[in-house]
């Protein structure tokens, strides 16, 4: 039977191939664009920080193309959202082609803000060209390939067999993947040329299957992982029969580690130590091992000459050598093991991951879950989340309660529906008229509310401000632009390899909107001790997320610049690109461009780390007890306030001013307390104690939240304050608090790098001032301490 159609149904006919084909236009639009990302993606797999894994919120090594021209511009987002420029001038290029391969890669150095975030590589002079348009991959299975690794998930970078820590948290039959990410390197060209390229690792591995890729490395390289060490880093390096070739492959390496240790030699050893140490009931069998300094004993406490002896062995002949030696590097820590543990006999041991997890300790052992019940109070489950909350208070702006807000909404829908029903209504009788009575009360309500708004007087927002910062309100009293700036500053040194390092967290918040550039300003007491700057770096800081409490916003403002470029040379090394192997690649940072908001503020951090001529005064400890003796000497050129002398579990507490270059005379006549009862309060009673509980939502004790930040380990951790320290955990010194170690902890009165700023809220305002605010400053200096035999 023929049927016609109508004309109505012709057009829903019409209207669905229509719909049809754009569906399918846009499906084949958005495959061929996933392709190219995914293409792109897969060509520079290896490109994005190390073996395809980094981390949001820590800088990103991005290996560029050769194609890439002079001044390159890296583009990517940051915690906020906003778009980061960062603009760099230091890429390097092979000389000649004798340099090997792994030298005519370049580098260039983000901070990816967020999972998958954006990426654009421009360059060029006059009219930069997009290189490069892509994404940071996303968070993963890190043993999949390229991905994000999450703050929650401990990080190990392997030149060599990963010694089975892959394999960690691994269960097929559950499918669950493994717990620890494993960046195994393969080819040297992948490993950063600085430092920061090894931002967020947890540990780097090095076995003897690592020695070809430990060849290849250049300099740079190996001075970049060298300064990572010296700077806090952790290195697991096994020495068995192949050590010699590993040494020599490698001059960084053997520039961490001690003279009598590169000078040694291969001997023939038993493996009892480690069938003990990890209670193993299979037997191994003896194997060649390298021979590590002899232990010696003193007090109780097993040592060797160059550091702490972990695991104690004897070679065939039966004579004692140390199977595992730790000791410390700068601020950093170096395990040896005296055994290839990539090689027979261990490679088939049931026990050897168990051995490895064992000398790492809480590295692969710690539970790094998320703090349920302080985030349901506080909204962060991390110690820098309180630390935020802390900075991000400013006197100046106006500060109100829920509730108030609450009963503004309320009165507001109050007089807007009454007003309009009884007055305009009931009483004027005219409808009409709640035209105007609504806007009225509109207009009214938010005059009110914009004077609430206005900015604290002088005197109130400044009252607060430490008697030492009337210097830095001069500048701001002729023309106060209403910038202010909070901060927390640690300064470390090792007076032992004379190396330094400083990280400031800074929030600088504005009462009007206004762009402003933001530098930094050497104190003339920081001038004073540090000789060669290896990087100083300025950048937005802080990740979205459960661990600091903060949620992710949409970039509204034009893009952040941050120029990167090496510091000012002699005249005769200012035209070389390439950096020499002893001076490495020296970096320092600078913010344009940063706009603000009304009432807001952005979170900043300034990393640095320098060589000094600083040298501490050696501390003496008494025969067989863990007591100290003698003098001290402060070092600095400024006062230290509330200073405390911290040797293992012991803090001896100095007087409350110690002044610059003075001395203490007697040690041992110093107020003494247990260090770990000093962190958390604990005062003795009667018949037991009592600790003062951590409060995750106070946000008015800067130095208690400092306390915590320089010693988390020691007072318990997440045991006792409830929070993870995870990202701010590189300030933590408990691992430093060894028998031949101690620590001196100061605060001091001025920072020692402030934040110089340059508004331009008016037109030809090009004056930088010093926002005036809370700054609190530390300082750390870690002193030998040698026993004293008599």
């Amino acid at each position: 039977m023929n049927r016609r159609l109508s004309f109505s149904q012709l057009c829903c006919l019409f209207v669905a191939v229509l719909v049809i084909l754009a569906t399918a236009q846009t499906a084949s639009a958005e495959a061929a664009s996933k392709s190219s990302l995914s293409s792109a993606a897969s060509a520079t797999g290896e490109s994005f920080g190390i073996a395809g894994h980094y981390r949001s919120g820590q800088w990103t090594a991005v290996r560029l193309p050769a194609s890439v021209k002079a001044n390159v511009q890296i583009e990517t987002t940051d915690g906020d959202g906003i778009s980061v420029v960062y603009q760099q001038n230091f890429i390097k290029r092979a000389a000649t082609d004798e340099q090997s391969p792994s030298q005519h890669a370049a580098f260039g150095y983000c901070i990816p803000g967020t999972e998958a975030a954006p990426l654009i590589i421009r360059s060029g002079d006059a009219s930069p060209t997009i290189d490069v348009q892509s994404r940071f991959p996303e968070s993963g299975v890190p043993a999949d390939g390229p991905s994000m690794i999450p703050l929650t998930m401990p990080w190990i970078v392997s030149i060599g067999d990963p010694l089975g820590i892959e394999t960690i948290g691994v269960n097929e039959l559950l499918k669950r993947n493994a717990s620890i990410a494993v960046s195994r390197i393969e080819r040297a060209e992948t490993v950063p040329d600085h430092v920061l390229g090894f931002s967020g690792v947890d540990m780097i591995i090095i076995t003897a299957s690592g020695t070809d890729v430990l060849e290849n490395l250049s300099a740079m390289q190996g001075a970049a992982i060298g300064d990572w060490v010296r700077g806090g880093g952790r290195l697991f390096v096994t020495l068995g029969a192949n050590a010699k070739k590993m040494l020599d492959a490698s001059e960084w390496l053997a520039a961490l580690l001690p003279e009598e240790v590169i000078a040694s030699s291969v001997v023939r050893m038993e493996p009892s130590g480690f069938e003990s140490f990890t209670n193993s009931q299979s037997r191994l069998s003896n194997f060649d091992g390298w021979q590590l300094p002899k232990m010696i004993g003193a007090g109780g406490t097993t040592l060797s000459s160059v550091g702490e002896v972990m695991i104690a062995g004897r070679t065939t002949r039966k004579i004692g050598l140390p199977l595992v030696i730790r000791y410390t590097a700068g601020m950093g820590k170096i395990t040896l093991v005296a055994a290839d543990l990539d090689e027979a006999p261990f490679v088939e041991w049931d026990e050897r991951i168990d051995l490895v997890t064992k000398l790492c300790g809480e590295l692969l052992v710690e539970d790094r879950s998320e703090t349920g019940s302080s985030f349901r109070l506080s909204g962060y489950s991390d110690l820098s989340g309180q630390v935020r909350r802390s900075l991000d208070r400013f006197p100046i702006k106006r500060s109100f309660s829920f509730s108030i807000i609450a009963l503004i909404i309320a009165a507001l829908i109050a007089i807007v529906a009454p007003l309009d029903y009884f007055l305009v209504r009931r009483v004027l009788g005219n409808p009409l008229l709640g035209w105007l009575t609504f806007p009225i009360v509109a207009v009214l309500l938010s005059v009110a509310l914009v004077l609430a708004a206005a900015p604290s007087s002088n005197k109130s927002s400044t009252a607060l401000l430490k008697p030492s910062q009337a210097t830095l309100q001069q500048p701001v009293a002729a023309s106060d632009n209403l910038l202010r700036a909070n901060a927390i500053e640690l300064l470390d040194i090792d007076s032992a390899t004379q190396t330094g390092r400083l990280f400031r967290w800074s929030y600088l918040y504005s009462h009007p909107a206004q762009i402003v550039q933001v530098a930094s300003r050497q104190s003339d007491a920081l001038g004073a001790i540090v000789d060669k700057i290896e990087y100083q770096m300025l950048h937005p800081f802080g990740t979205p997320g459960q661990l600091m409490g903060g949620i992710q916003i949409d970039g509204w403002s034009a893009p952040i610049e941050v120029p990167v470029s090496r510091p000012e040379m002699p005249t005769d090394e200012a035209t070389t690109d390439v950096a020499t192997a002893d001076d490495g690649l020296r970096l320092l940072s600078r913010i344009e461009s940063l706009e603000l908001a009304p009432r807001s503020s952005k979170s900043l951090a300034l990393q640095m780390q320098f060589q000094t001529s600083l040298q501490g005064s050696t501390v003496q400890r008494r025969k067989g007890s863990e007591l100290l003796q003698g003098q001290l000497v402060n070092p600095f050129e400024v006062d230290l306030l509330d200073a405390m002398l911290i040797y293992q579990n012991w803090a001896y507490f100095l007087p409350t001013r110690f002044p610059a270059r003075a001395t203490v005379k007697e040690l041992d006549r110093l107020r003494q307390k247990n260090f770990r009862w000093q962190l958390s309060r604990q005062r003795a009673l009667e018949s037991s104690s009592q600790t003062e509980a951590w409060d995750v939502t106070q946000a008015n004790q800067p130095e208690r939240l400092a306390e915590m930040l320089m010693f988390h380990g020691v007072v318990g951790g997440v045991r006792y304050t409830g929070l993870q320290n995870q990202i701010l955990g590189h300030l933590d010194m408990t691992s430093l608090l060894t028998a031949d170690r101690c620590i001196l902890v100061g605060r001091c009165r001025d920072p020692w790098i402030p934040l110089e700023v340059t508004s331009s809220i008016r037109a030809g305002d090009t004056a930088a001032t010093l926002p005036p605010g809370d700054t609190h400053s530390w300082v750390r200096i870690v002193l030998p301490v040698e026993e004293v035999r008599r």
